[in-house]
């Protein structure tokens, strides 16, 4: 056996033993001559001898020799060049550190709650417009909805820098919060918001000789004070008015941006019921309860599509007042028939009346859609009248028709002198009046049956009126002023 049992387990023998700690030593040697490589390598002191090797022991006749690396060595190790070298500049760092440092040094003791050169002349604002669209223009609640990019320009000498570097620094909207922002807003305005989609919408821009533009996106749902005395003939004219809440005219004075145009975009503007044919840009002042404001203004001028309306309205109640005269060629005798006709035309108009004036604000303004509609509504309602007065004649007519068909001869003499006639001579005048009687009748009636002579002068002359109508509603809308038309309803 090769080597002695204890309790049944084989221990090895002291020549294995030897060799195990022999190879264990070795390994020992050379891990350490490899930290010391690293450690020279890393510029640290060591007490070896720079390019020199030298035993550092000896483990059973096998000398360990530690070779320490030259500085030559060192330095084309890569993980010795990536230490001692410095590290790269990154090209940010030329611009971003001494922008940074000079922003840091405009807002040092800035204070954002006082205008710029307070106590002096007022702050010019520069103002611009880029519509973007209006849509929803509603006549019953009087407003329109409009999205534009609203652009601010004015000069902050605090703000001002000299830098050989940049000329006009680009910064984020939420430094707008660090500096004085005047406090615009829309005096016709009911609600607005910005948007934020996919981040605030709004642009920062400072230049060297202080002058700050902001710009921002908003919608905004704005009061149209609209008259409608000549709708749908008319012509809306709105209005978006700016300016500050809270500085009076001494301390902010606004003003359309000269640089370029105003206003862009409103002719490009597409709308579903108008059209633009022009905007000016005003400018004022507005005197309210806190005293005298400076204030700027947007007018523009928009005209009704009317065809719209023709198609929607106009053209379908000129089609019932037509169905209506159908009537006028239908026998007096086919009672259903009439009355039915009759009773649709009005109710249709009844319908299409009121669908028209939900739409409409409900004002005790007299509006032309109205009065063209009152009009047809009446030729309607004239035309089931017409049948009640024209049916009582008929019958009237018929029934006297009849009698006199029916009625016994009348002699032409009576008393003493009809009995002085011969029986032959009465026989024959009474035969000859009875067929005059007969003849009367039966003329009554074919002139009955071709038609009643209230039809035949309704045929044309319902028909007559109804253009006269049309004619004297366009003249007087589309010609006249709207004051002049106000003055027909309110001077009796």
């Amino acid at each position: 056996m090769r080597g002695q049992s204890c309790r049944g387990l084989l221990l090895p023998s002291a020549p294995e033993l030897i060799m195990t700690s022999k190879s264990l030593l070795l390994i020992a040697a050379l891990l350490l001559s490899q930290a010391v490589a690293r450690l020279s390598a890393r510029g640290v002191p060591t007490p070896m001898a720079t390019g020199t090797a030298a035993p550092t022991g000896e483990i059973n006749g096998i000398s360990i020799f530690a070779t320490a690396v030259t500085e030559e060595d060192r330095m084309t190790t890569p993980s010795a060049r990536m230490w001692d070298e410095e590290p790269p500049v990154r090209a940010e760092n030329i611009y971003t550190g001494p922008t940074q440092n000079l922003l840091e040094q405009l807002l040092e003791g800035y204070s954002m709650d006082l205008r710029p050169g307070i106590g002096g002349p007022p702050v010019d604002i520069d103002v611009g417009f880029a519509v973007q669209s209006i849509d929803q223009v509603s006549e019953i609640n009087m407003e329109y909805t409009m999205t534009m990019m609203l652009s601010q320009s004015w000069i902050d000498p605090r703000l001002a820098f000299n830098s050989s570097s940049v000329s006009e620094i680009p910064l984020a909207g939420a430094t707008a919060e660090k500096i004085w922002i005047p406090d615009t807003f829309i005096l016709n305005d009911k609600k607005s918001f910005k948007h934020t989609v996919t981040a605030h919408n709004r642009l920062l821009r400072l230049s060297s000789d202080g002058k700050v533009l902001y710009n921002v996106r908003i919608t905004t749902t704005a009061e149209c004070k609209m008259r409608l005395k000549k709708f749908p003939l008319d012509t809306q004219t709105c209005t978006l008015e700016l300016g500050s809440y809270g500085y009076a005219n001494r301390d902010v004075a606004y003003h359309w941006r000269t640089d370029q145009e105003p206003v862009s975009g409103m002719t490009h503007v597409e709308l579903a019921k108008y059209s633009i044919v022009r905007f000016d840009t005003l400018t004022g002042n507005v005197t309210r309860d806190t005293g005298i404001y400076s204030w700027i203004c947007l007018k523009f001028k928009m005209n009704r599509d009317f065809v719209y309306f023709m198609i929607r309205t106009f053209l379908p109640c000129v089609l019932l007042v037509v169905l209506s005269w159908v009537s006028f060629w239908i026998h007096h005798e086919a009672v259903p028939a009439r009355i039915a006709l009759g009773i649709t035309t009005v109710l249709t108009m009844q319908t299409l009346m009121s669908g028209v004036n939900a739409s409409l604000p409900q004002n005790a303004e007299i509006k032309a859609i109205d009065v063209y509609l009152l009009g047809c509504y009446v030729f309607v309602f004239g035309a089931l009248l017409e049948y009640a007065l024209a049916h009582n004649l008929y019958r009237g007519t018929k029934a006297a028709a009849l009698k006199a068909a029916t009625a016994p001869p009348v002699p032409e003499g009576g008393g003493k002198h009809g009995k002085k006639k011969g029986k032959g001579s009465s026989c024959s005048e009474n035969g000859a009046a009875s067929g005059q009687s007969q003849a009367a009748a039966a003329a009554v009636l074919a002139k009955l049956s071709t038609g009643n002579s209230v039809d035949r002068h309704a045929r044309w002359l319902f028909p007559v009126a109804f253009a006269l109508l049309n004619v004297v509603y366009y003249v007087v809308y589309y010609y006249l002023p709207e004051n002049d038309i106000a003055s027909l309803f309110t001077q009796y």
